[in-house]
């Protein structure tokens, strides 16, 4: 997965930090989407993805949670039932959206994988503000990608009970976006720096 425009630099010799690439068929060259997983914090720090017309379809949003396949499940949160508790107001909010791989069955399900969501306060929050910078993510499709790492901070000792351990609460979630200028059809890496455009978000993770 090496080259790809939107993968941040990846820490080599962390021992808290899981890095996994998800494929499947139907997809160009059956790339899906990336993620970092923390075993300390319990939680996806950054997911990193394209965006482009071909990800989009008919496909209706699963809601099959479901470990990570590519990782222990003794190191991921046990969230494939069930929302968190004793906290009701967060919801496993998505770092890389259902709503973004709606191009066949198997693209929405691993968006579905537990190391792919953070907790997210949901009433003000993923439901409002979040959800809105996803669906505006669209109005910025060009006819080369859009490059997309949606993450998570945590600056705050906040938790969550979990029967796998405690689960973090981010107190920051963040999307940083690349794309080319104009609307050229050439790959990302035919661009100079000057002909390229970027933008990031950063929003705290309440009720506020």
């Amino acid at each position: 997965c090496t080259g790809w425009a939107e993968l941040p630099a990846v820490e080599e010799d962390s021992e808290d930090l899981c890095y996994v690439a998800h494929f499947c068929n139907g997809l160009p060259g059956g790339r899906n989407y990336s993620v970092c997983y923390s075993i300390g914090n319990r939680s996806g720090m950054w997911s990193a993805f394209p965006l482009h017309e071909c990800y989009k379809g008919s496909q209706n949003r699963s809601d099959a949670w479901a470990y990570d396949p590519e990782l222990p499940q003794s190191i991921q949160p046990n969230l494939v039932k069930g929302s968190y508790k004793p906290q009701p107001g967060y919801s496993k909010g998505h770092l890389l959206a259902s709503g973004d791989r709606t191009v066949n069955a198997t693209a929405n399900i691993q968006t579905f994988y537990v190391t792919n969501a953070a907790p997210q306060w949901q009433n003000s929050f993923n439901s409002g503000v979040w959800s809105s910078l996803e669906a505006d993510c669209w109005n910025n499709i060009c006819a080369d990608t859009l490059y997309v790492v949606t993450g998570a901070a945590f600056k705050s000792t906040k938790t969550i009970d979990n029967a796998n351990g405690p689960i973090a609460v981010p107190s920051h979630c963040w999307k940083v976006l690349l794309r080319q200028r104009g609307n050229q059809n050439r790959q990302i890496s035919q661009f100079k720096a000057d002909e390229l455009k970027a933008i990031g978000f950063v929003f705290t993770n309440d009720d506020a």
